[in-house]
């Protein structure tokens, strides 16, 4: 694993994940059942609009209903055209309903780019997408793209074979966690800022763009 700089202690939690099947007839695999996304909970999915694999690190903090601060960590490999969706409801102890007005999720990210066999260049091109009260993003949820270039293409670990989130619900779990990556790796470092809107649609804000940053260490 590698050594996560200046952020607070991992307190990982678990992860609904499922391929946007409106979009897309991708799967993802997680150690979540994809029938747990909910029909009317918040939703953030990661699209990979690229032509080599898209790596996407991720932690954030947010408040759970019972008022306690949670930090949310994931790590995701998501192929060409494919997408991952991670249930912000679920994560957050509030079933099958929307996130309340205000809510935010401050999000510290890294990404980078891998392909069977690795080598060459290519560009980042992804797009996250947020929404409510439905299973599936309706053509008025808002894209938020992030594009970089170009960035060393690594080979794709052995074990990844399809969009694939990994989770864990400790931080013993979390500490048994077969790194999948090194830091070079995932080189591009970005962040997010998730707010939830009275209406349920979802608002995804690039706070920090892009940038190339291996002095802030990626968070496995």
């Amino acid at each position: 694993m590698k050594n996560k700089a200046g952020l607070l202690a991992i307190l990982a939690v678990v992860i609904v994940v499922v391929a946007v099947s409106g979009c897309n007839d991708n799967n993802s695999n997680s150690n979540n059942n994809a029938s747990a996304i909910t029909e009317k909970g918040t939703k953030v999915a990661i699209f990979n609009n690229g032509t080599t694999w898209a790596q996407v690190e991720m932690v954030g903090n947010a408040t759970a209903k019972n008022g306690t601060n949670m930090t949310i960590w994931a790590e995701t490999f998501i192929k060409p055209g494919g997408n991952v969706t991670i249930d912000l409801s679920q994560l957050l102890g509030y079933g099958n309903e929307k996130l309340p007005a205000g809510t935010t999720i401050r999000v510290q990210s890294w990404k980078g780019l891998f392909n069977t066999p690795g080598g060459g260049e290519g560009s980042l091109n992804i797009a996250f997408q947020g929404w409510s009260n439905t299973r599936y993003p309706a053509a008025t949820d808002k894209m938020t793209n992030v594009t970089y270039g170009p960035l060393n293409i690594s080979a794709l670990p052995a074990n990844i074979t399809d969009n694939t989130v990994f989770v864990a619900t400790t931080p013993e779990e979390l500490a048994k966690m077969q790194s999948s990556d090194t830091a070079d790796q995932t080189p591009l470092y970005e962040e997010e800022l998730i707010v939830v809107n009275a209406d349920g649609s979802v608002t995804i804000t690039v706070t920090r763009m892009p940038e190339l940053c291996r002095a802030i260490a990626s968070i496995i």
